[in-house]
């Protein structure tokens, strides 16, 4: 998939994505608004109507088109990446700043979540905080359709706790059974008359 080509720089060996957690787009619209009409909208009426300024208005309407893309990146960008290893958050604050953080799921010790206000109810979007046993709480603001994202991270983090389980186990089954042949292979195998006694 395209997110997994985009993201792939946040990614361990062998971590997957299982799904991205984006802000709602609601988030961004006012912005979206107001570069489509002042740098798209205006500069390409301005070189429909008056032909002779076209190179100011195609200077500005590229202007424009730079911001538009540099504010969907910003939006696209921000997000938290949740893998079947942990969660990356990633903040995007320009073309040439950005950061990451990893969440373990260990360290995760409960996920909420809390819509507020009549926009946000009417268009499904709010807060997601993830309770940590060390540190703050991690908070991301906007996340679209809030409750089944919480559903899901739950469901992310109980999955790698079962498969950390289970590779434990293995581990500790292949430690004792290793231990045992060495043992063996040291003092060979207990008869039936030295057991007895």
């Amino acid at each position: 998939m395209i997110r997994d080509f985009l993201f792939r720089s946040y990614l361990g060996d062998g971590e997957k994505i299982i799904f991205v957690i984006h802000r709602h787009v609601f988030m961004q619209a006012k912005d979206f608004m107001k570069i489509m009409f002042f740098g798209l909208l205006i500069p390409a009426f301005l070189w429909w109507l008056f032909p002779p300024f076209g190179a100011v208005a195609g200077i500005w309407l590229g202007l424009g088109l730079i911001r538009f893309i540099y504010e969907f990146f910003d939006w696209y960008y921000d997000v938290w990446l949740v893998t079947n290893v942990s969660i990356t958050e990633i903040v995007w604050q320009g073309f040439f700043e950005k950061s990451s953080a990893r969440i373990e799921y260990h360290i995760i010790q409960g996920i909420g979540y809390e819509v507020k206000g009549f926009v946000r109810t009417i268009f499904n979007y709010g807060t997601i905080t993830l309770d940590k046993f060390t540190g703050n709480s991690s908070v991301f603001d906007g996340a679209m359709n809030p409750k089944r994202k919480a559903e899901l991270l739950t469901q992310a983090q109980d999955e790698f706790v079962k498969n950390k389980s289970f590779r434990d186990h293995h581990a500790l089954q292949n430690l004792i059974s290793d231990l045992l042949q060495q043992h063996v292979s040291e003092h060979g195998v207990p008869s039936a008359v030295e057991r007895n006694s």
